[in-house]
């Protein structure tokens, strides 16, 4: 069946990255870790918990893949009579008003005043709650710009300045989330805080590296492990750390003195009445790909689950890695890369990876016939309306003939103008769920 990927074009790659989607989104996913049964409620993970006796239920959904999220909440949960009204919270591209959810826009990536009442009704109705009741928080990525709650004396004007130096000096989401949930009244485990008493069961779809779940969504109800030092030195290392607003630093170096308390470390007792799931992440996406290839009997393999670092570096990084690689053949991988703002161009880290791969295949390979695709699964790619890009071996000639200098745009960040002009754009709109990066290599 190998014969096949002789044929097989660009709607072809892109159909497998749907497929990959497709596996992740919470209609397909949630059913499997929560159920109602009698008026009971049943979590169901590696152990099950089964609750026949609570006040209410608090569903709560945040992050890119909540309306879904919350969509499937009420399918499951129909029957149950002690469910309060929800709170949803998500970016605007990917609003819609869901029936029993109290429904909030937020700003993403940056945080917006929109975001800051959204976060201030979810800390007062999680005040609300008693030791009597069960929070259900489903999450997902994007919700720690989705919940600004600064810390005292920072404002959202200062929150939304470091977000976007944090966003622009090439730092990994592991560092970023560090520094936020340090600037934060609701990150970092703090989330639980204001939900104490009560019980407090997380369901989360990862779009993390390695589902590490105090870097998803800032882990609101995960410990935190980081310190005060280590943002200062997140900062320094990325040379950012004298444009911080002054309040900002003014916070960390009294949390570095001790005079403000750390973000709740694992031995704090809030976490006793805490359980997080990961129900679907990056992995779910790219397995799902690889099981549909071998039902196939099409020749695939996971070449890696950890496509990370800074884009340029990276996209080198994995066509030196193909040289020996058996063809025709589907190499798959998933990750999150970075990019570092240098011009003042209009892209993403998808759009990049995607052109830069085309160079560097172009340069190291000029006789291989291949397609890449490079995708991010919440459909938007930076601040566009593209996923990320599909190129190949006719990439580099198509920017000739267009009088595109490929280096130069890429030097200025400017990735979106250039696969617009050859139109190798993904452009799938917002999907309901949101598992990191997607990338899918067809050699042939």
């Amino acid at each position: 069946m190998n014969s096949l990927l002789t044929t097989f074009n660009k709607k072809d790659i892109l159909k497998l990255f749907l497929i990959g989607l497709e596996s992740t989104k919470p209609k397909n996913t949630l059913h499997k870790y929560i159920d109602f049964y009698n008026n009971s409620l049943i979590i169901k993970n590696k152990k099950k918990f089964v609750y026949k006796s609570f006040r209410h239920i608090l569903p709560i959904a945040v992050g890119k893949a909540s309306v879904q999220m919350a969509e499937s909440f009420n399918k499951i949960a129909k029957n149950c009579k002690k469910i309060t009204s929800g709170i949803l919270i998500v970016n605007k591209e990917n609003f819609r008003k869901i029936d029993n959810f109290k429904c909030f826009t937020s700003g993403h990536p940056l945080p917006n005043k929109q975001g800051m009442d959204a976060t201030s009704y979810l800390v007062n109705e999680l005040i609300k709650t008693n030791k009597n009741d069960i929070i259900v928080l489903m999450l997902s990525g994007g919700g720690s710009a989705m919940l600004p709650f600064p810390a005292h004396g920072i404002s959202l004007k200062e929150k939304v300045n470091m977000n976007q130096l944090l966003l622009e000096c090439g730092a990994n989401i592991g560092e970023i989330n560090a520094v936020r949930k340090h600037i934060s009244q609701i990150k970092g485990g703090n989330f639980l805080k204001y939900a104490s008493p009560s019980l407090v069961h997380t369901l989360i779809i990862s779009d993390v590296v390695g589902d590490n779940l105090s870097s998803i969504a800032s882990g609101l109800t995960v410990p935190d492990q980081t310190t005060f030092q280590e943002v200062i030195k997140i900062c320094k290392k990325y040379k950012i750390y004298n444009k911080i607003p002054k309040s900002v630093k003014d916070h960390f170096i009294k949390g570095d003195d001790k005079l403000i308390p750390e973000t709740p470390k694992k031995e704090d007792k809030i976490f006793k009445k805490a359980y997080n799931f990961i129900i679907s992440s990056n992995s779910t996406s790219v397995m799902a790909i690889k099981k549909f290839l071998d039902q196939k009997e099409i020749l695939s393999e996971i070449s890696s689950l950890r496509i990370i670092g800074e884009v340029k570096r990276a996209a080198r990084k994995l066509v030196k890695s193909i040289n020996k690689k058996q063809k025709p053949v589907i190499l798959l991988f998933g990750g999150e890369t970075t990019v570092k703002i240098r011009g003042k161009g209009v892209g993403g880290r998808n759009q990049e990876f995607a052109l830069y791969v085309a160079l560097y295949m172009n340069r190291y390979y000029p006789s291989k016939r291949f397609i890449f695709l490079s995708g991010g699964t919440d459909g938007r790619d930076g601040p566009t309306d593209s996923a990320g890009g599909i190129v190949d071996e006719t990439t580099i000639s198509k920017c000739e003939e267009k009088n595109i200098d490929l280096l130069k745009e890429l030097e200025n960040n400017n990735s979106y103008y250039v696969l617009k002009m050859i139109n190798s754009h993904i452009l799938i709109g917002g999907t309901d769920t949101n598992v990191a990066d997607i990338q899918i290599l067809l050699l042939r």
